[in-house]
């Protein structure tokens, strides 16, 4: 995992990208990818090549509590296949991070049918931030990651924007910045989930609605938080 240069702006952290009330990528991620299909442009929030998680210079601060229910983030692999195979038709896995941030455990997983024959070009993204118990043991990991989930209440004043009680009393799914997809956000305990969907309806390039790409990203949602 390549550490960032010491020219380069730092990237934010997860609560920062849900307190801009919009998708975003964790650390070290590029934020749009430029698809042409069939004379039709689908803009598609990235499953960057050049994704990575980023710390400082002296790493992580401490790892997690003994209360901590998620002492990492869990890995790509917790995204079933079928899942994936349900949302992205022959899509592949094109970027799996996984390593320390600043109290925290981060993981980020992408997949994307760009350039499969015969497929839609679509995306989907799952990102984990288990967050840990501060060092002085005042706040836990459940209450750090709760307090991140509070900040997703800019978002809900975004039109479309909808509880997910079934994920979570603070789980919240809405449109994404460019049409045709839907950002979603839940919790469990100290680890915050976040997936992102979205592309083209078909071969031709049309956008998904919006309407397709919150049940996509719902569907992946609920198998993530039946596998945790």
């Amino acid at each position: 995992m390549e550490q960032p240069q010491a020219d380069q702006e730092q990237p934010r952290s997860g609560g920062a990208w849900l307190a801009a009330g919009r998708a975003g990528p964790p650390p070290g991620a590029r934020i749009k990818q430029a698809l042409l299909v069939a004379a039709a442009v689908v803009v598609v929030p990235a499953i960057a090549v050049t994704a990575g998680l980023w710390w400082g210079e002296d790493g992580p601060a401490f790892g997690a509590g003994p209360d901590d229910a998620f002492s990492t983030a869990p890995e790509c692999a917790v995204v079933a296949a079928e899942t994936v195979e349900g949302v992205v038709p022959s899509g592949r896995l094109e970027t799996n991070e996984h390593g320390p941030l600043s109290d925290a455990d981060g993981a980020m997983c992408a997949w994307t049918s760009v350039g499969a024959d015969g497929a839609a070009p679509r995306f989907l993204r799952v990102d984990f931030e288990a967050r840990f118990t501060d060092k002085a043991g005042d706040v836990t990991g459940a209450s750090a990651a709760a307090r991140e989930m509070e900040r997703s209440t800019t978002i809900s004043d975004v039109e479309g924007a909808a509880p997910l009680p079934s994920l979570g009393e603070d789980a919240l799914v809405w449109p994404g910045a460019d049409e045709g997809t839907a950002e979603l956000v839940f919790r469990r305990d100290n680890l915050v989930v976040r997936v992102s969907y979205g592309g083209a309806a078909d071969t031709g390039g049309k956008p998904l609605s919006f309407g397709a790409a919150r049940d996509g990203a719902v569907d992946v949602a609920e198998q993530v938080a039946d596998s945790l």
